[in-house]
This record gives structure tokens, C-alpha cells and sequence, in this order.
């Protein structure tokens, strides 16, 4: 749990470097009571490393006249409101192709999703769920080890502000670091293939 807040916490120095607007629209974080009293509508339980986020910050203001570019996390997605997750979890598990053991955390705002597995079976996975992609693949063992790659991404420049001001990366040497941290995840190998035969 410790570890999930001392990431969190470098990422969020990162935000200060790189002069991102994410770090003002984030919410304070809330109580572990209440993270279980928010939980409770719905049929699953927060792992440590959720409760950890939660602490940490409740995910982005909903504000009128703010960008998704402005409020992204990494590029393309915001890290959600435990409120806004709940909510959207409730109606992602009527879709076909949504595990209602998937725990949605990210969001791209346009139907794409980061989900905690929070199954007995592979519990704590963090899944990627994109609109126009037949399934839903792991992407990182753990909430940790997708922190760990974002903050190494971030310190290493492969994450950066580009010209219009929005956050963008370097997808290859993304996947390098995403394959060096989950060497057990498939998603990384097989991309690094196909772009080197590109």
C-alpha cells in the first residue's frame, strides 16, 4: 500500500515538472470507510493497492470547460472519481464483452477503459478494454508495476507535453518498459515484435 503512494506521489512531481494541468483538477483523497461504504453498491471488494488510490487522491473534478487532454493521467486517459467508477461499472456489466469482475479506473472518455481484475483468479491485474478491440487484454500485472512504468516513462522523458500542450509518449520505448516490468505479460512482447518488422 505504501509503495502505491510513494508512486503516486512521484507521478505527481512529475505533473509539477512537466507544468501539466492534471495535478490542479485532482480530488483529495478519501477514507478508507468511505472507500467501503462507496464499494458496497456494488457486488466486489477493494484490493489494498485500489484503496491505496483512493487514499491517495479521488480521481479527477468533473468541472465544466476542462479538456480530457487537461485532465489526463497518462495520455489519452483520467483517472476516474471512486464515485464516477462505481457509476460506470454499473453500466459497463450489462455490455457483452465487460467481466463483471472488471474494476474500471481509467478512462479515455470515449468508451476505453483501465480495469483492476478483481477476481479470485488473476486478482489485481490491470486489463486494457478499448471500443474497437474484440477483447480485453492484460496489460500489467498490478496496479504497481502500471505505475512503476508510468513513472519511469515520465522521468525518462518517454512521457511528455507535446506542442499542442497535451500529453503524449514514445509507444515503443513505452512497451520496452511495460515488457521489462510484466516480462510475463503477453500484450508487450507482441507489440515490440510487429513494430520491429515494421
Amino acid at each position: 500500500m505504501e509503495m502505491i503512494t510513494q508512486l503516486l506521489n512521484e507521478i505527481e512531481k512529475c505533473f509539477q515538472q512537466l507544468d501539466h494541468p492534471c495535478v490542479d483538477h485532482l480530488n483529495p483523497g478519501i477514507s478508507s470507510q468511505k472507500i467501503q461504504e462507496l464499494f458496497e453498491e456494488i457486488p466486489l471488494q477493494p484490493t489494498q493497492d485500489l484503496r491505496a488510490l483512493y487514499t491517495w487522491r479521488n480521481g479527477s473534478k468533473d468541472s465544466e470547460g476542462i479538456t480530457l487532454g487537461e485532465l489526463a493521467f497518462f495520455p489519452g486517459f483520467y483517472l476516474m472519481s471512486l464515485e464516477e467508477s462505481i457509476q460506470t461499472y454499473l453500466e459497463l456489466r450489462e455490455r457483452n464483452g465487460w467481466d463483471k469482475f472488471w474494476f474500471p479506473i481509467f478512462a479515455s472518455g470515449g468508451g476505453d477503459f483501465y480495469a483492476m481484475n478483481l477476481a479470485s483468479e488473476g486478482q489485481g491485474q490491470i486489463l486494457g478494454f478499448y471500443v474497437f478491440e474484440e477483447e480485453a487484454q492484460v496489460e500489467y500485472r498490478s496496479l504497481e508495476s502500471m505505475l512503476t512504468a508510468l513513472k519511469n516513462c515520465y522521468e525518462q522523458g518517454i512521457i511528455f507535453r507535446n506542442e499542442q500542450g497535451y500529453l503524449d509518449m514514445d509507444y515503443r520505448k513505452h512497451a520496452e518498459i511495460a515488457h521489462d516490468i510484466n516480462p510475463e505479460v503477453r500484450i508487450w512482447l507482441e507489440f515490440l515484435k510487429e513494430t520491429e518488422e515494421e
